[in-house]
């Protein structure tokens, strides 16, 4: 079976509408779907994609929803699966919930994942993977799970409406659950830049398999590489590194801490029992290192890790707004209804900021309206990017704020790669009744997939050339229809929204 075979909008079992792919596993399709039952907006379904035929890869496909649903119940950092059923081809399925954000390579490949940010992935994945050593009640027997494909693609970064992140582990397709599979020892199952030595010599695997998976995968969220510098890119190269060749070391200009250093390469051990003997171990000894990385006054709150560093966060919040709320009206600009974006630094923070320019009493109305961002792009013929801010209420109507940046100017170049850096940017109210000085202000956040977006295009922007300046307003103008003819599609999809806050 192939994507062909299911149009876009067919309804599964009556029950599921799918909508679009959105992924492709090894073994099936993932489609974005509504159940229309549950009135859930979006779930995620995975439909088997090889031959029907096969009882064994059918027999697999069941075994991943049931190892992930027993798996997913006893950790949320494990992709929850809610459904399994055959359509009425008797193509088999399972469902799972719906993941906002993108899979761990994409968001090492485009951004710098900070030390803070390593720390908080690192226990999430290692909380994951303990749970799935430590065993499922499998036909009649606890049985520890192996995933045997530990890799960035296979671990998510989602994030909520608040912008709050956090890891899902998925695609058990080749896990190993240490019962009944010594079978699966005879053939290679698996990646082989991310696989243990053991694993690509074909032995049987235990937990420690996985431990050195998890070595590589935090190697390349602090390096953005791997440890080891292969001129051909193939399974034997892999193959002789794994097996024969020491990892290197982080570059100094990293900053490693030395214990997290050590720990890492631990992981990356040739014999299994050279490495961290359980996740659990890993587990303590990162709690260990961020404690003494993160917390430097012992009067502090015993157990603060990197691991809750929001409240810090949050407690920076109240004093960023009330110095956004004494910014004036630039004197450039003229006392009229306008949007502009605008660059403010606070205690060496950059802040990404839209100002506009309302009646006051427009402004007062609009504090608790449904707020919706997105970002358009175009490329031709001159790099341009609509920023959309859209305020909503069904008695006021929709207040649209769009700003344009032009890729070839440098305001244009700061401001989206400032954008790209950020998790908010604010909406700064300016009285037409009282123009010189802040009234409210509004924060919106920017989601990972927006930033990923815009680094993207801003890329793009650097590499593309332009013959004339004039083509700015022709790639302007044609913003300007698509926002036209997406207006009602936005309200619509604002409407049907039960959430404060919208992300396009």
């Amino acid at each position: 079976m192939n994507k062909g075979d299911l149009s876009r909008e067919k309804l599964l079992v009556q029950r599921y509408q799918l909508k679009e792919v959105i992924g492709e596993g090894a073994m099936g399709i993932v489609y974005r779907a509504e159940d229309t039952v549950s009135k859930k907006q979006n779930v995620a379904v995975k439909i088997l994609s090889k031959a029907l035929d096969d009882m064994k890869m059918i027999q697999r496909f069941q075994r991943e929803a049931t190892i992930s649903a027993l798996l997913s119940e006893r950790s949320e950092n494990i992709v929850k699966v809610s459904d399994y059923g055959v359509d009425e081809n008797k193509v088999p399925f399972y469902v799972m919930e719906f993941l906002n954000g993108e899979n761990l390579g994409d968001m090492i490949d485009i951004h710098d994942i900070s030390l803070t940010q390593f720390f908080e992935f690192a226990h999430q994945i290692c909380r994951a993977m303990e749970t799935a050593h430590n065993g499922i009640f499998f036909e009649g027997e606890m049985c520890p799970v192996i995933h045997r494909d530990l890799k960035p693609n296979n671990i998510y970064v989602t994030e909520d409406a608040t912008g709050k992140q956090a890891i899902k582990v998925l695609d058990f397709g080749i896990a190993k659950l240490m019962k009944n599979d010594e079978g699966d020892a005879e053939k290679f199952m698996g990646t082989p830049r991310y696989c243990s030595p053991e694993q690509l010599q074909g032995n049987d695997l235990d937990n420690r398999s996985d431990i050195y998976s998890l070595g590589m995968v935090m190697y390349l969220m602090l390096s953005k590489k791997y440890p080891w510098d292969l001129e051909i890119n193939s399974v034997g190269a892999w193959y002789k590194a794994h097996t024969e060749l020491l990892p290197a070391k982080f570059s100094p200009e990293l900053n490693i801490p030395l214990e997290l250093e050590k720990l890492i390469l631990c992981c990356l051990e040739k014999s299994p029992f050279n490495r961290p003997q359980s996740v659990g171990e890993i587990i303590q000894k990162l709690e260990n290192i961020a404690r003494k990385i993160f917390v430097k006054n012992n009067n502090q709150v015993e157990n603060k890790t990197a691991f809750n560093v929001h409240e810090i966060e949050e407690n920076k919040t109240s004093s960023l707004e009330n110095f956004l709320l004494t910014n004036k009206w630039p004197i450039n600009k003229p006392i009229q209804k306008i949007v502009f974006p605008r660059i403010i630094t606070h205690e060496e923070q950059v802040i990404p900021t839209i100002c506009t320019m309302l009646e006051e009493e427009d402004i007062n109305n609009r504090k608790n309206n449904i707020r919706y961002n997105q970002f358009l792009f175009q490329s031709y013929p001159h790099p341009m990017i609509l920023w959309l801010t859209v305020l909503y209420s069904l008695e006021d109507g929709a207040r649209w704020l769009p700003c344009y940046l032009d890729l070839k100017t440098k305001i244009g170049q700061q401001v989206v790669n400032i954008l790209s850096d950020s998790k908010e940017y604010f909406l700064l109210f300016f009285p037409l009744e009282k123009p010189h000085k802040c009234h409210d202000l509004l924060s919106f956040k920017i989601m990972l997939k927006q930033r990923t977006s815009l680094k993207k295009w801003s890329s793009v922007g650097n590499m593309l050339s332009v013959k004339h300046n004039e083509e700015a307003i022709v790639s302007r103008r044609k913003l300007k229809q698509d926002l036209e003819e997406l207006k009602p599609k936005i309200i619509l999809e604002i409407e049907k929204s039960h959430t404060q806050e919208i992300h396009g």
